[in-house]
């Protein structure tokens, strides 16, 4: 009788205790190694750059090293190096400095930036993709890494690069007048995303871009299409109805140049 007893007392104490429960991501254990704890994030920015003949297409890397929780690790040394498809180091284009392999210290926001220069069209044969991988040294054999893709295009015969103003003809009135300013950009058919675009307002032309610069650039989104607005002059600005130049530049011999005509207001 005294073992049933005892029986029925344990089941009714499973049965009241309280159901365990588990969070979708449980937090790294207190004692867990410090690399489980550590989160390291790479950009290249833009991500995709042009092979030309004179000139070497440029991307910046920025490395981002925290804690769990998102604080920032100032002061760790980060290597950053180029990889091939394949992921095996490969000697195509170079950090700044001409170098192969380059170390950064992050700040005080734990970042880490380096520039990356790409092939020039005579080193490259056809499109390709790298990887610039980011490793930092932890403590003992253990390691922390990242990669990042690097898309790099020689110029295509099949290359789409088209730059749009809208409107194309502007009023210039007591307001500014404004124009969205469109570049799209597609290989194949297909959108090309984070291609870097300049755009620059010709010298001796009114009105600034949106930023208040005469010159700056934007990345496209995923739909291939980079914007950015032209404020123009009101009618105090000018003496009477005028023309402003903008061109769209993707590599120095890949550019378009846009003309809008701005009315003054009588």
């Amino acid at each position: 009788m005294k073992k049933i007893t005892l029986c029925l007392l344990v089941i009714l104490a499973l049965m009241l205790s309280p159901a365990c429960k588990r969070s979708d991501i449980s937090p790294p254990e207190p004692f867990a190694p410090s690399s489980l704890t550590t989160l390291l994030k790479l950009t290249a920015s833009p991500n995709a750059i042009f092979a030309t003949k004179n000139t070497r297409g440029m991307t910046t890397i920025t490395a981002r090293l925290t804690r769990y929780n998102g604080d920032p690790l100032p002061n760790r040394i980060i290597y950053f190096e180029i990889l091939d498809s394949s992921f095996q180091k490969i000697s195509l284009g170079f950090f700044e400095g001409n170098q192969s392999v380059v170390a950064k210290a992050t700040d005080s926001n734990g970042m880490a930036r380096v520039n990356y220069y790409g092939p020039l069209t005579l080193e490259l044969r056809e499109n390709a993709t790298i990887y610039i991988k980011a490793t930092v040294a932890w403590e003992g054999a253990e390691t922390i890494f990242e990669v990042a893709p690097v898309v790099i295009i020689t110029e295509p015969s099949d290359l789409y690069f088209v730059v749009k103003a809208e409107p194309d003809v502007l009023m210039a009135t007591n307001e500014k007048p404004q124009s969205l300013i469109t570049a799209t950009v597609k290989l194949g058919g297909k959108p090309l995303a984070g291609i870097r675009i300049y755009f620059f307002i010709q010298w001796g032309y009114p009105g600034t871009f949106e930023d208040g610069y005469k010159s700056t650039y934007r990345d496209t989104d995923e739909t291939g299409t980079a914007s950015i607005t032209y404020i123009g002059p009101n009618r105090d600005e000018i003496a009477g109805d005028t023309s402003v130049v903008i061109v769209g530049q993707l590599t120095e011999s890949i550019y378009q140049e846009i003309y809008l005509r701005v009315l003054r207001q009588r």
